[in-house]
């Protein structure tokens, strides 16, 4: 852990890319982009690579950045699904935060990039879980460029 100033800085911090999307759910299914670089049992992914639970309680602030490759004029939509439960089996508390939403017109017939991202200040508790849907899934762009589609994670503060 780093010092700053007397005080224990925080090592929860993440860049995670869109690898694929789950057919079901539209829910983005997600890689560690630093994986190799930090400890396989500080992963942030759970075992689907859906889902990222939180480790460290406190406020944390998200950046989710969505490529698209559209042929038609269509509404896009990044949804982040918030379950405090901790992942149990038990009755869930979850919650939908309308991240971002937005229409594209295509005046085209080539295919065309579209970008949708959001900013979120969150209060998360340890094993917090949240996921991102996206919409139209099947125009989201995995491919590396160098990241298409993202999502950045850093814990800011203990608490508010």
């Amino acid at each position: 852990m780093g010092n700053i100033r007397g005080r224990k800085s925080s090592r929860e911090h993440w860049l995670l890319k869109a690898q694929s999307f789950n057919k079901k759910d539209s829910r983005l299914i997600w890689e560690e982009e630093w994986a190799e670089i930090g400890n396989k049992n500080e992963r942030i992914l759970d075992h689907t690579n859906m889902w990222m639970v939180i480790r460290e309680k406190g406020v944390y602030l998200l950046y989710i950045q969505a490529n698209f490759k559209l042929k038609y004029s269509e509404e896009r939509k990044l949804l982040v699904d918030f379950d405090y439960s901790n992942g149990t089996n038990a009755q869930h508390d979850a919650q939908i935060f309308a991240a971002a939403h937005d229409t594209q017109v295509v005046n085209s017939s080539e295919v065309q990039d579209a970008k949708l991202n959001t900013f979120l200040k969150m209060d998360l508790n340890s094993g917090s879980r949240l996921s991102v849907r996206a919409f139209p899934s099947d125009a989201v762009t995995t491919a590396a460029r160098p990241f298409s589609t993202f999502i950045t994670l850093i814990k800011w503060a203990d608490d508010w």
